[in-house]
């Protein structure tokens, strides 16, 4: 192609047509910029199918993340909520002295929810890697929402650890052999098949001023956690929504 291209330029210019000549350089220079701009915009074209597909790949990957937080966070609003319910009925035994009330599931008093989400610690600069503007306000969002339930998870954790536990403790509310003979079955809060601290101890010792104090703070806790976790569960469903609409689109 570029030898026939010479060889018209030669014939050209020995026929002494410099016009012609002239309006065909011009010709085939606009051509070779044709042919170059079509080049670009193939790269362009390929270069994007790439970073579609590997964005697309973001997504998928962090969709799995996302909807395996919302696993965990169900479990961890179930145990939230139990625990937020022992603890009202010895607030009403302790304080109301109500009678009627029989506690139940009471090892979950000293119980901390394992509280783990794991997208953000998958990939901690995932919104620099989101192109989309609302996926990534979304985003961003969900993580300011984690950090907030990081926040007031620790300070439950801190109660429960240095306070809650070490008063049962001191208080010889642990029943050894209850624990030793059940150690190595399932213990989660929804499916505890014994217990490791006595009811009626239990119910006796809410009567007790100290305890009521703990008590207080881990309520207080409690209901931060399952009021800043409702919070997240609602992003998270909302993020799920938003990447899989745009997983659907063609």
């Amino acid at each position: 192609m570029i030898k026939l291209f010479r060889n018209i330029r030669k014939n050209l210019l020995k026929e002494g047509k410099t016009t012609k000549y002239f309006k065909y350089a011009i010709g085939e220079i606009i051509l070779v910029v044709i042919g170059i701009l079509i080049a670009l915009q193939i790269n362009n074209w390929n270069e994007q199918r790439k970073q579609n597909r590997n964005l697309r790949d973001v997504y998928s990957n962090l969709l799995l993340d996302i909807k395996s937080d919302s696993v965990s966070y169900s479990k961890n609003l179930k145990e939230l909520k139990d625990i937020d319910f022992l603890q009202e009925q010895l607030y009403k035994t302790g304080v109301k002295n109500d009678t009627t009330i029989v506690i139940e599931n009471t090892s979950i008093i000293r119980f901390l929810p394992n509280y783990n989400p794991i997208t953000k610690d998958n990939d901690p600069f995932l919104a620099t890697k989101i192109t989309n503007d609302s996926i990534r306000k979304e985003i961003l969002i969900y993580f300011r929402n984690m950090k907030d339930m990081d926040d007031i998870y620790s300070e439950l954790d801190e109660i429960i650890k240095t306070k809650m536990r070490i008063f049962l403790g001191n208080k010889k509310m642990y029943k050894l052999t209850n624990w030793f003979e059940n150690k190595y079955k399932n213990t989660a809060v929804e499916d505890l098949s014994y217990d490791f601290i006595d009811s009626a101890e239990l119910t006796l010792l809410s009567k007790d001023a100290e305890f009521q104090q703990i008590l207080f703070e881990a309520s207080l806790k409690i209901v931060n956690n399952i009021d800043n976790l409702e919070i997240l569960v609602k992003q998270n469903a909302k993020l799920i929504r938003v990447i899989e609409k745009q997983l659907n689109r063609p």
